[in-house]
């Protein structure tokens, strides 16, 4: 129960303060109108009365606030420790690791979970470079391949498609640089 009331006091303290810093919204009606919030709803959770538990609404608040309060969670996980401890261990994970274990998982939900949250990470990281101007988006190009963005949007896309799938298959045979250059680099390193 504790744990439950700081966990609404957080995300109501996150809310707020995230409210008063952005000029998205000029009130708390207009992002209800925005959202297709209910007043009360969105008053009890900025209050602290209640937690944003629904999926649905959950994933609006985050997709517009971006406060890891109101990340997604996972199906099939009840809290956000788990979801982030599964996060920090594929972070800490070097190449070889990361194979090792996509050999002995081969459950298509457990991967599809494992993508959805590397995706969610991926969107984090990309934000950085958003906000920032352009000479820190020269870095990203220098260390980030093109070829490699290209590899995996067009594989991303293909999957939503069973014909494209197909088709891309018998095209594709290009090996991420990235990968090869990490193979390169010292245990530890990576």
């Amino acid at each position: 129960m504790e744990n439950s009331e700081t966990e609404r006091e957080q995300e109501a303290t996150a809310l707020r303060t995230w409210f008063s810093s952005q000029n998205r919204f000029g009130s708390w009606a207009a992002m209800e109108r925005a959202l297709k919030l209910t007043k009360d709803y969105l008053h009890s959770i900025k209050s602290g009365e209640r937690r944003a538990v629904d999926p649905e609404l959950r994933s609006k608040l985050f997709e517009t606030t971006r406060l890891e309060a109101f990340r997604p969670i996972v199906r099939g996980v009840k809290s956000r420790k788990p979801q982030r401890k599964m996060q920090r261990k594929i972070s800490q994970q070097s190449p070889r690791d990361r194979d090792g274990i996509e050999q002995l998982r081969d459950d298509p939900s457990e991967r599809a979970t494992r993508i959805k949250i590397l995706l969610i990470k991926l969107a984090d990281e990309l934000e950085f470079f958003k906000q920032k101007p352009e000479p820190v988006r020269r870095i990203f190009r220098k260390e980030i391949p093109g070829e490699d963005i290209g590899y995996v949007t067009t594989l991303l896309r293909a999957l939503y498609d069973e014909d494209q799938f197909q088709r891309w298959l018998l095209f594709s045979d290009y090996k991420l640089k990235s990968k090869e250059e990490n193979k390169n680099v010292p245990a530890g390193k990576a």
